[in-house]
């Protein structure tokens, strides 16, 4: 792919320019985008149309592509473009444009096109996605980026359209992911029509989120941070195994399971509740 500036930046003239098209070497994509005969239209091309013809910001599942984070480019390229630009411009790439602005902390240029930050642009993507919280455990696992640069994505890019969504996904609230994980597990509590728990109860002198002491069953709830601090999994472990050791029931449960199997969550609960039970009569 080609514009004309390019093109006469390498020393093509305007005639040139307009014979390469004439004789049917160079396709035009958009007003000053060519593409080369020799060259097809794939992925990264019609991303390099879309971000020239449309003065676009690559964003979304397109940027996380360009970014290299997905395996594949959206149908039509995902981009947005300044609330100033013509609603009619041409361009013989399909397009899922939005007309925003977003903060120039969240963009950045790579292999010479403009597109959203790393942290904005899995944002962007897992709003699209089908399993948009598998994704983005799988961003944070992989260190490709971390909880506060989601968090700081966020809250710059608070009101664009799509990213409550991910909020939500991410389990993000003004006290942090893990009291979220909570008020979601007390609600399954309550629709389960599970009892007898009690939350912050202190066993072997260290509080849990929730237990039940006649059963004598503890659970812990994680919020999306947990597995990033591996000094706090390791006083976890230890914390579970001190009461494992005085007969009780250690489990624990993460944001991601509450949200992906929380029928499993509760059948699991459910079944360590009714064990304990039985050995009680």
């Amino acid at each position: 792919m080609i514009t004309t500036g390019q093109a006469l930046a390498c020393g093509l003239t305007v005639g040139q320019i307009r014979s390469q098209v004439e004789r049917g070497l160079w396709i035009r994509q958009a007003r000053e985008v060519f593409l080369s005969l020799a060259h097809p239209l794939e992925a990264a091309a019609r991303i390099r149309v879309v971000a020239h013809a449309r003065a676009a910001t690559i964003d979304r599942t397109a940027a996380a592509w360009w970014h290299g984070l997905v395996r594949d480019v959206p149908g039509p390229i995902t981009a947005a473009v300044p609330r100033s630009a013509k609603p009619n411009a041409t361009c013989g790439v399909a397009a899922d444009l939005k007309r925003r602005t977003y903060p120039h902390e969240d963009i950045t240029e790579v292999r010479g096109i403009q597109v959203t930050g790393t942290a904005l642009s899995v944002l962007g993507a897992a709003s699209e996605h089908e399993e948009g919280l598998v994704f983005l455990d799988r961003m944070i696992q992989k260190r490709v980026v971390t909880v506060p640069e989601l968090v700081a994505a966020l809250d710059r890019n608070r009101g664009v359209h799509g990213l409550a969504r991910v909020r939500k996904l991410l389990g993000v609230s003004a006290d942090g992911s893990e009291s979220e994980a909570e008020r979601l597990f007390v609600r399954m509590l309550r629709s389960e029509q599970i009892t007898g728990w009690k939350q912050q109860f202190p066993i072997c002198g260290r509080p849990w989120d929730f237990a039940w002491p006649a059963e004598r069953v503890g659970v812990e709830i994680h919020g999306y941070a947990f597995h990033r601090h591996e000094d706090r999994w390791n006083r976890d472990l230890a914390k579970a195994n001190s009461i494992a050791c005085l007969g009780w029931i250690p489990l624990a449960y993460s944001w991601k399971q509450l949200n992906l199997a929380p029928g499993d969550c509760m059948r699991e609960l459910a079944n360590a509740l009714a064990a304990r039970r039985a050995e009680l009569l």
